[in-house]
């Protein structure tokens, strides 16, 4: 039996919420295989609340011990120790426990093998074997109870690549096994994010090359250990052009050697704009910059590349505006120029950066169906989708237009970084979980209904898009949404609990474990 859907991706694609690799069961591709009837559809599953640390857990164990104030020293010093053994607890599942590597092996391949903090090079280079070489050479491998799960990067790579006992499987070599031996029908593609998201993380920009020259032998060339040493944190376009390029040639050679003769077809997701996430906060006064933002589309003075008649949409360059400066959203409130953050330049550079990476996959999405004779390969344009969603760089006045049932849900939703008072009232958010950058599961359905627009154009489903998701169910399984967590107002109010959670962040978006 074909395989109705395969899913090839990152943090996004596995499902990875609140600081871990928790819920792909309420990932987007999940609801896809779902809608499209892909009943043998298998993905992983995280126990402990995932990988390598779940925050809303965190937070819901403190609320039932604390209710939703932490009063005084005294009361710090109980919520430090519940989040001591919770964190003791999932380090000792993953590292030593049923967790631990060979112990989660699962002998049935996954369908759906996007792993967090997957860069383009990674689909071709990461294996379980590199994974378990890496991992036991660390220095860090011993009990630590005030410690996160050590390497947690690789091990949830091992995990996922390793399933159907193989040790030397890539994302693209899962691919090819699955197309091979049953053909896979709808292929989601979606990477690149990572290539520019630890800007955003690190608060400042460690750029591949000047020029675009990084891989002047080519993209594969660069070993993966090479690339950690580096710790690049944005791609030159160019360079990004040429990884891309290597990726997508070898996904274009895949399916086409297609002998079950599948009628495939390849969905591809543009960059989102990584600095629209509510975890840096814009402060100062907006300013219409406009003027410096790469202009790209398709026109006269920017035209197709020859011979392609007809590129596909372009990624909109609808007018935005920047603040001045960038910090972490923790810190907004008494910001000042000594903490780390970014400024306006470096945000519309990076910005400008992506704006060029989609327009170069849009590109070789056109060139690609030229390649094959036919139109297989599309574009999904979700990076215009939660841009036109970002309050703030639209002034205030997002043109997203929402699926019909969020027009008088409340609370509303919008794009800031959740926000919960004592009572627990939802005041701001909602589609981005508590690690300020990965969206809820009422995110997870918005980028599921712009794959689906895409997928009924290709003659994939042919339902009501506006029916085909169950949006009270997901709301209801949303539970940031369905059971707010009050004591999140400490966030603002407690500076020992601000610290820890700056601290968390910190250890998790270590290079390569973002």
């Amino acid at each position: 039996m074909a395989v109705k859907l395969f899913t090839i991706g990152d943090s996004i694609s596995q499902g990875f919420m609140s600081g871990a690799a928790a819920k792909t069961n309420q990932c987007y591709s999940t609801i896809l295989a779902s809608i499209l009837e892909a009943e043998n559809y298998h993905f992983p599953s995280w126990e402990k609340g995932g990988i390598p640390i779940d925050l809303e857990t965190v937070f819901r164990k403190l609320e039932d011990k604390l209710d939703t104030d932490i009063k005084g020293p005294i009361e710090w010093v109980r919520a430090t120790s519940i989040i001591s053994k919770y964190l003791d607890d999932v380090e000792d599942y993953y590292e030593r426990g049923d967790g631990a590597l060979h112990k989660s092996i699962e002998s049935k391949p996954f369908h759906n093998v996007a792993i967090r903090g997957f860069d383009i090079s990674n689909s071709w280079q990461l294996t379980p074997n590199l994974c378990k070489q890496i991992i036991d050479e660390s220095k860090d491998n011993n009990d630590d109870r005030l410690g996160l799960v050590n390497e947690s990067f690789h091990r949830t790579a091992f995990k996922v690549l390793a399933s159907g006992n193989q040790q030397n499987f890539t994302q693209l070599d899962w691919l090819e096994h699955h197309h091979k031996n049953e053909g896979v029908e709808n292929l989601v593609l979606w990477l690149g994010a990572n290539n520019a998201l630890g800007t955003v993380l690190d608060l400042k920009i460690r750029q591949t090359s000047i020029d675009g020259t990084a891989f002047p032998l080519g993209p594969d060339k660069v070993s993966y250990r090479e690339r950690l040493s580096k710790e690049w944190n944005l791609w030159h376009p160019e360079d990004f052009r040429k990884e891309y390029s290597f990726m997508l040639d070898k996904v274009i050679d895949i399916m086409t050697e297609n002998p079950n003769s599948t009628d495939y077809k390849v969905f591809i997701a543009t960059v989102p704009l990584v600095t629209i996430c509510p975890l840096i906060k814009a402060v100062d006064k907006y300013e219409r910059t406009d003027k410096y933002v790469e202009n790209w589309p398709v026109n006269e003075s920017n035209p197709a590349p020859m011979g392609i008649e007809e590129l596909p949409a372009p990624v909109s360059n609808d007018p935005v505006s920047y603040a001045k400066y960038y910090p972490y959203f923790l810190f907004e409130d008494n910001f000042d120029m000594t903490l780390n953050h970014l400024n306006q330049n470096e945000v519309v550079h990076i910005d400008n950066c992506i704006r060029r990476y989609n327009r170069i996959i849009q590109e070789l999405v056109a060139l690609a169906n030229e390649r094959i004779g036919e139109k297989r390969f599309y574009l999904v344009d979700i990076a215009t989708s939660l841009s036109r969603i970002a309050l703030k760089r639209n002034n205030y006045n997002p043109n997203y237009v929402y699926p019909e049932y969020f027009r008088f849900c409340y609370p509303r939703i919008d794009s800031k970084y959740y926000g919960v008072n004592r009572n627990k009232e939802i005041k701001s958010g909602g589609l981005f979980s508590l690690d300020g950058v990965h969206p809820t599961a009422i995110g997870q359905g918005i980028i599921a209904y712009e794959f689906l627009k895409v997928m009924s154009k290709a003659g994939v489903y042919s339902g009501d898009i506006e029916k085909a998701i169950d949006w009270a169910d997901i709301f209801r399984n949303d539970t940031l949404y369905s059971k707010p967590i009050g004591l999140l107002g400490e966030i603002y109010d407690n500076p020992n609990l601000k610290k820890w959670l700056f601290k968390m962040f910190s250890k998790t978006w270590e290079h390569k474990k973002y």
